[in-house]
């Protein structure tokens, strides 16, 4: 993209040009004024969308096992409360945005958040999205028209766990490959 072709172009710059796409959108306060906003939509956008997709399956839902089960119900008291819990995340982003259960590597916990727009926490040094779920309009029209809350009734039953499960252990473990973008 253009904004990376500046980068490249400039010998100050060009070691962030150089970067992953995850290691780019954790060092934006590095990257100038005119391509910061660009980087940091089109960058989140695509690592947002390619860590959604690669969270579905068709042979998904259900409930999570092993590790991930236990730390949600550390975290959250039981499966079901976190499942409400992030639904009503969800629900509650105005406008577009996305909701989010990260790995929070300062206190070792599991917790949900949203963004608003193509911000992405993996943005955010010490935070790790394990499961990540798009809120903006588009993702959900065609099939649930203003009907979000069917859309993510819908998504619970697509959740890849096993993959949701192995960027967890990643996160847990230093794994710093686990959940990361493909360029």
């Amino acid at each position: 993209n253009g904004a990376l072709s500046v980068l490249r172009g400039d010998p100050t710059t060009k070691y962030l040009a150089k970067m992953g796409i995850d290691s780019l959108l954790q060092h934006l306060d590095e990257v100038p004024e005119a391509q910061r906003s660009t980087i940091r939509n089109a960058g989140g956008g695509y690592v947002n969308h390619d860590f959604f997709f690669k969270s579905l399956s068709p042979e998904g839902g259900g409930e999570p096992s092993g590790s991930l089960a236990e730390a949600l119900k550390r975290d959250f008291g039981e499966y079901s409360l976190f499942q409400r819990l992030f639904t009503a995340a969800c629900l509650e982003v105005f406008g577009s945005g996305w909701a989010w259960l990260i790995w929070d590597s300062s206190d070792k916990k599991l917790r949900i958040s949203t963004t608003a727009n193509q911000d992405t926490p993996a943005s955010k040094p010490g935070i790790v999205p394990v499961l990540g779920l798009d809120v903006w309009e588009h993702a959900y029209y065609l099939k649930h028209q203003s009907n979000r809350k069917g859309y993510v009734e819908d998504f619970w039953k697509v959740v890849a766990w096993d993959e949701v499960g192995r960027r967890l252990e990643g996160a847990t473990t230093g794994d710093t490959a686990a959940g990361k973008a493909e360029l």
